[in-house]
């Protein structure tokens, strides 16, 4: 048997970044000749627990902003000036990716967030919206839309 590493998806053989024990002809007439799998050598293994290492503490530090990151936008009013009829109803809408956009444009954020709005905003008015900072940490923010004057 023999230990090997797959540096690409090989079917039910096993996927990209797996470590598996195979039987040697396999391993060698077939995932290696192919370029699927390399044989786990002692200075691959320490080579990719290194790059693990490496993987968990810039995890650890986005986490940091992240949390720093969600605590300076939370309370934060975003005003938004639209095209709106009589009633208060917005020709066009305020949709997520139009928040995530103000929130980057006044912000230099280094983890990734996401705003969580079900429905596009389709009407005049003060909303609640909430941030999510890397799926732990969240942030509620005010958005504001007002009738634009054309």
């Amino acid at each position: 048997m023999m230990k090997v590493y797959f540096i690409q998806d090989a079917g039910e053989y096993g996927k990209k970044g797996e470590i598996k024990e195979v039987s040697d002809g396999l391993a060698r007439n077939f995932l290696i000749r192919r370029g699927l799998a390399i044989k786990l050598t002692e200075s691959l293994q320490k080579h990719l627990q290194d790059i693990e290492k490496e993987k968990k503490k810039k995890y650890e530090r986005l986490l940091k902003f992240a949390e720093k990151e969600s605590k300076e936008l939370d309370g934060k009013t975003f005003e938004f000036y639209e095209r709106a009829n009589q009633d208060g109803s917005l020709y066009g809408s305020v949709r997520k990716e139009d928040i995530e956009a103000r929130i980057k444009s006044k912000f230099d954020f280094k983890s990734e967030f996401e705003v969580i709005l079900e429905n596009p905003i389709k009407s005049v008015g003060k909303y609640e919206v909430e941030v999510d900072f890397m799926k732990k940490f969240r942030a509620k923010i005010k958005v504001v839309v007002k009738p634009k004057n054309a």
